[in-house]
């Protein structure tokens, strides 16, 4: 900023001033540390050390030759673990055996040692670690709105009756569900006992008696592969080519240009619950369970809808698609082979490494969409062209977690093992729109095209085959209960252990437990009330006209993945191995107008909606809703959103 002349001057004179100021002060303390330094005479003397500096060692002169018969050597040398993938990797120190250099492991030596003397070598081996995650997600909208620019004199239906109609759909979703995933579990003692509740309620299923409903409910390899609304397939449908019309991306690089519209948009919205689950945690090519083995892949889907449109035009003008749901689910395990060493014979040393308690690999995923979004629209169209979107909501949950751990060559479990992947998937939908129009109409009206779809993958790679247990595999798990590092003998010579050189091997005294569960529920209420005014519209080439009152699209879509290697499991407890598919849909023909029954509302929905969501409003009663009509038009279109 500048300053005027006199300005100018009292700052360059106020400048020298704090210039000539400092440098004063400044030249005092200068001067003070002088002085300090005048009262000190001279330096001190020096300070002399004598350094003695001496040696055990001589030079005895050059002596060529070496006697071998007269040099013995022994010391502890540390291998550096190979290089490996994640899976291969090891943990905790163990064994320290002598061995002789001629029947060295195969492990990566820094240099070749001739075949003489005596040495010692620590493997390492490191132990697993346990992980637990939970993961709740959910998005609640409530898009209720209320349009109107003319009064038609229409009456109509509060929007707190398709609340309750929603709820009471979603009530009926919840009952037709019989997939549960595990509780979520209070401590880690919980993990176990809910998972086994889990697994029995799961074995004992039966098929629910809903009238209406189509259900496919398949045990064991009835439930693996391809299977669509309970039809076996060769391919997955794909999602792009089943989305409604007006939520598939355009191929056109441009948008096209055309006759001028009038467009009112009260429906679609899009709901989507995406998870994927990729686990590399713990395996072995043996694994010796003391306790019983439990295994069980369970897929639940439900799609649970209520489409009935009405309308004062006669069905030939309308032009609608249908609502259509798709349960997807595959099921594969594959064999997955450990790759050869290039080792043949059985193993020569063994490693133990150790784990007291439990070692777990939990996740659940638990991922909840709930939307209100039913519109009330009174319109007259009076410009060229009108484009009014009252819905279009995204509500998007999304999740993914990748976990790596380790491979062992023998796994000893103390304990029980317990192996859960479940995936429960659940779409509700309430579409019941009225359409009523003064006038006549040569437009279209899209008030179906919606799209519930339901897909799950559980992949396996590796083929657990169950055995009883042999006796020299109860000896070693004494052992190595009892504090031992060794193994029985006979586990030295189990045709399963070929080609392994060093045992690596895991002792655990407690269970594992390997719990994998998504829950994914997406519950949209879209009635829409529309009334048009369309002969303000007409013209002499015609008008225009659409109303998309449809066309949402509620996805779930979830993934577990388990990565592993083909294992012989010996079992001293009891066995249990099982996988299970549900699959049901139900289309409601209800008048939602009639339904009032939410005493046994959804638990999410009860969860993530208020009381005075789900109750009447104490103001409006029972009495028609009318849109409120202001002479000017307003300055925000969706300013009387109803909460």
């Amino acid at each position: 900023m500048a300053f005027d002349d006199k300005s100018e001057i009292i700052a360059h004179f106020i400048g020298l001033f704090e210039n000539n100021s400092e440098a004063a002060r400044l030249r005092m303390d200068y001067d003070k540390f002088r002085a300090e330094v005048k009262k000190i005479d001279g330096p001190n003397d020096l300070l002399n050390v004598n350094v003695k500096v001496t040696s055990p060692y001589s030079e005895n002169g050059f002596e060529p030759g070496l006697n071998i018969n007269s040099y013995s050597h022994s010391t502890q040398i540390n291998i550096k673990s190979p290089v490996r993938s994640m899976p291969d990797a090891g943990a905790k120190a163990l064994n320290v055996e002598k061995i002789a250099l001629g029947t060295l492991p195969d492990l990566p030596l820094d240099s070749q040692i001739g075949g003489f003397g005596v040495y010692s070598f620590q493997f390492i081996l490191h132990p697993p670690s346990s992980v637990a995650t939970i993961n709740i997600q959910q998005n609640l909208l409530v898009d209720d709105d209320i349009f109107g620019n003319v009064d038609l004199g229409v009456d109509f239906v509060p929007t707190s009756v398709y609340h309750t109609a929603v709820n009471a759909l979603a009530n009926t979703a919840d009952s037709l569900q019989i997939v549960q995933i595990p509780d979520l579990p209070e401590n880690g003692d919980a993990i176990a006992q809910n998972a086994m509740v889990a697994v029995e309620t799961l074995a004992t299923l039966t098929a629910p008696e809903t009238e209406g409903a189509t259900i496919n409910l398949m045990h064991g390899q009835d439930a693996v592969g391809i299977v669509e609304n309970g039809d076996y397939t060769e391919v997955i449908s794909n999602l792009k080519d089943a989305l409604p019309e007006v939520q598939k991306p355009s191929d056109d690089a441009e948008p096209q240009v055309g006759e001028p519209e009038h467009i009112v948009n009260t429906g679609s919205s899009i709901m989507v619950n995406q998870a994927v689950i990729t686990t590399n945690w713990l395996d072995a090519p043996v694994i010796a369970v003391m306790g019983d083995y439990v295994s069980v892949t369970a897929v639940g889907q439900v799609n649970v809808w209520n489409d009935t449109d009405t309308t004062n035009i006669a069905a030939g003008v309308v032009i609608s698609s249908t609502t259509h749901g798709l349960n997807s689910s595959a099921i594969t395990t594959v064999a997955n082979a450990v790759a050869e060493s290039g080792y043949t014979g059985g193993p020569e040393n063994v490693v133990v490494t150790r784990i007291d308690g439990d070692v777990v690999n939990v996740n659940y995923i638990q991922q909840y969409n709930f939307a209100y979004d039913n519109d009330v629209v009174s319109i007259t169209f009076s410009a060229a062209e009108t484009y009014l979107d009252l819905g279009d909501n995204t509500l998007i949950n999304m999740a993914s977690l990748e976990e790596l751990g380790f491979h062992y060559d023998l796994i000893v479990i103390g304990g029980n093992m317990i192996d859960l992947r479940a995936i429960s998937q659940t779409n509700v939908l309430l579409d019941t729109d009225n359409i009523h129009v003064e006038g006549g109409f040569t437009g279209t009206i899209e008030g179906s095209d919606n799209l519930l779809w339901n897909q799950a993958t559980i992949y396996q790679s590796g083929i657990n085959t169950l055995e009883e247990m042999p006796d020299y595999y109860a000896k070693t798990a004494s052992l190595l209960d009892g504090g031992s590092d060794n193994v029985d003998d006979a586990v030295l010579n189990d045709a399963a252990l070929d080609g392994t050189q060093v045992l690596r091997v895991l002792y655990i005294d407690g269970d594992v437990l390997d719990v994998q569960a998504i829950e994914q529920v997406n519950v949209l209420g879209d009635a829409d009330q529309v009334a048009l005014a369309s002969e303000t519209a007409q013209s002499m080439d015609g008008a225009n006209i659409k109303v998309i009152s449809g066309s949402n699209a509620l996805i779930n879509d979830a993934s577990i993945i388990d990565l592993g290697v083909d294992s012989t499991v010996y079992v001293g407890g009891d066995q249990y191995s099982d996988a299970m598919l549900y699959q049901a849909g139900l289309v409601s023909t209800d008048d939602p107008l009639v339904v009032s029954d939410t005493a046994g509302l959804a638990n999410e929905a009860v969860l993530f909606l208020a009381d005075d969501m789900i109750e009447t409003p104490q103001t409006g009663g029972d009495g028609d809703l009318a849109p409120v009509i202001s002479d000017e038009p307003p300055a925000d279109v969706m300013q009387s959103v109803l909460a």
